[in-house]
């Protein structure tokens, strides 16, 4: 009896012993997830190290211990923790998953695609799994697959603001702008502050010709202070595009003066703009601008040098567009800019030299316009009327009532 009684207490000792150790290790698995989740990775792997070395068996610590690793880069000690997780335990679910979003980065598909299918078979109703599968799906460029997992990832968790943005992106891929648009609009009434979602709106916008549209979208993107480089400069894009000249040069100036941008493209629209509102001092000192830290920008170049014809300034207009042919001599823009210089000054010989020059490189509209302005000037009637039919026939708009009236 006493053998019987000293047994039944070692026994007592041990499931108390074994109990108080799984206690004390859920504990420490605790305080592993929640330093892991604040991304202290190295902390946590150092909980999750004692954890293991108490307790060998705990895949749990294993597959977390594995997500710390790869966050770190450490990709080797990652797929060895997710691998030694599942010879622990084959029915983790969440293990299966974290090695093919592991694989999904390593752009290996087929083994992404088969970690993913085994946490469905375990877990059907687990919508992260879809979403990941159908990010897969996504970068393969299968879109129909792919919207195939969001839409099943949407029905478990309909709130998700995220699964609708990603969807409308794989809808604007295959250019289903109404689609994308939707997601887009259903991703922000789910988050007023979708900064992303709003982006991708207004570029989708963008895309499909609503420019004005689109600067709802970026004119909201700036209150909330989001990319404001990236987003004043589409926005003052956007405006240029529609002719708001006043507006767009607001947006240009806050990145040049303010922010700071120095890209010559901005500068060039920026000087564009004043040009066009009058404020051609300013326009030429930021054509000017751009072209003294780049002297070979021909766009620049060409500006300035149309905006020195508009203020009857031949000789440096004439200086750029000469310089831009020294760079480029298949500068067409260059070639018709000096050609209505010669115009001007009844060059025409010289001015037709370049047309000539201009249309063998391109079928230009307004180098035919402009050489049949030419021969009528030289009573070249049927020449005339060649270039005219010809600017005509290339969508050039003045040339159309032209030849109605002088090519009947």
């Amino acid at each position: 009896m006493l053998k019987i009684k000293n047994y039944l207490s070692i026994i007592g000792f041990i499931i108390f012993f074994q109990n108080g150790f799984s206690q004390s290790s859920a504990i420490m698995y605790s305080d592993a997830v929640d330093l892991m989740h604040k991304n202290k990775y190295i902390e946590a792997i150092e909980v999750y190290n004692k954890i293991i070395t108490k307790s060998p068996f705990y895949y749990e610590a294993f597959a977390d211990r594995g997500n710390c690793f790869f966050a770190l880069g450490k990709n080797e000690e990652a797929l060895k923790d997710y691998n030694t997780s599942i010879s622990k335990n084959k029915d983790y679910y969440l293990v299966y998953f974290y090695r093919g979003i592991y694989y999904l980065k390593q752009q290996n598909y087929k083994a992404a695609l088969s970690d993913f299918n085994k946490t469905i078979n375990i877990k059907p109703n687990f919508a992260s799994v879809y979403q990941k599968r159908a990010i897969m799906y996504e970068e393969s460029h299968d879109y129909e697959k792919s919207l195939a997992d969001y839409n099943k990832s949407i029905e478990y968790e309909k709130s998700n603001s995220v699964l609708y943005f990603e969807r409308g992106n794989v809808y604007a891929k295959q250019k289903k702008y109404t689609e994308a648009n939707n997601d887009f609009t259903k991703a922000i009434t789910l988050k007023n502050d979708y900064t992303e979602a709003y982006h991708e709106r207004a570029k989708l916008n963008w895309e499909k010709g609503n420019p004005t549209t689109a600067i709802n979208d970026l004119t909201k993107l700036i209150s909330l202070n989001y990319n404001l480089k990236e987003i004043l400069a589409e926005r003052g894009d956007a405006y240029f595009q529609i002719k708001k000249y006043t507006e767009a040069l607001a947006d240009y100036t806050q990145l040049t003066i303010v922010l700071k941008v120095s890209l010559p493209a901005v500068f060039i629209k920026k000087a564009y703009c004043n040009s066009v509102l009058g404020n051609n001092d300013a326009a030429l000192k930021d054509y000017s601008k751009v072209i003294n830290s780049e002297r070979d920008n021909e766009d620049a170049l060409i500006k300035r040098a149309e905006l020195y014809v508009k203020l009857n300034k031949a000789v440096p207009a004439m200086a750029d567009f000469k310089r831009v042919l020294i760079i480029n001599p298949k500068n067409i823009e260059a070639l018709k800019g000096r050609a209505k210089v010669y115009m001007y000054q009844k060059r025409y010989d010289l001015a037709i030299e370049d047309l000539n020059e201009a249309i063998k490189i391109k079928q230009d509209g307004e180098a035919f316009y402009m050489r049949g302005a030419i021969k009528s000037i030289q009573k070249d009637k049927k020449g005339s009327c060649e270039d005219l039919k010809a600017a005509a026939s290339l969508g050039y708009e003045e040339a159309l009532s032209k030849v109605e009236e002088y090519c009947p």
